[in-house]
């Protein structure tokens, strides 16, 4: 079933339907839906070009990103940062040397990532249509490193298409049970 096209390809129209894509259908648990667009999408959506860090856990995984990210840009890397949730703009999830992904780049960039799940029938959520624009973006922006923050967590978290250099783990705790189990 493909999905519902936003009725523009405008910014404001683009977001408006990505942050309601979810809405009304079952949310599957999975990689499979990652494999399939980075398969889809090949190279310009896949991590190959340029060094991850990932950062997991219950607590602190939004703060130990951003230091990170801070630091090898004061090495003097050009680094791209995937943080969620965003407080005031959706843009403030993507971000390149602390600037956000412009409106023009996800006009550019999404719809790309939208025909390909139209294309072949792959149901993304939310999470993984904003996890793959961020590594189309990456690579667009040509960053030296990426820094990835999980979102709910668990081995079938979104951001575990990523292949890290360097894999970090704050302090766990059980959180999203209802989603992820009380184990």
């Amino acid at each position: 079933m493909p999905m519902l096209r936003p009725s523009s390809l405008t910014y404001p129209c683009l977001i408006d339907w990505l942050l309601h894509v979810n809405r009304g259908r079952q949310v599957k648990l999975g990689l499979e839906n990652m494999q399939r667009l980075k398969a889809v999408l090949g190279k310009s959506h896949s991590d190959s070009n340029f060094r991850t860090v990932h950062v997991a856990g219950t607590n602190g995984k939004g703060s130990v990103c951003w230091k990170v990210a801070k630091s090898l840009e004061q090495m003097g890397y050009k680094v791209g940062l995937f943080a969620s949730p965003h407080i005031s703009s959706f843009r403030e999830r993507i971000t390149v040397n602390g600037e956000a992904i412009p409106e023009e780049a996800v006009e550019g960039l999404l719809p790309l990532v939208v025909d390909a799940c139209d294309a072949h029938d792959i149901p993304a959520t939310f999470f993984e249509l904003t996890t793959i624009l961020s590594l189309g973006y990456f690579n667009h922006q040509k960053v030296d490193y990426a820094v990835y923050e999980v979102g709910l967590g668990g081995r079938l978290d979104s951001t575990n298409i990523i292949t890290p250099n360097l894999s970090v783990i704050t302090s766990i705790s059980l959180d999203h049970t209802q989603i992820l189990g009380d184990t």
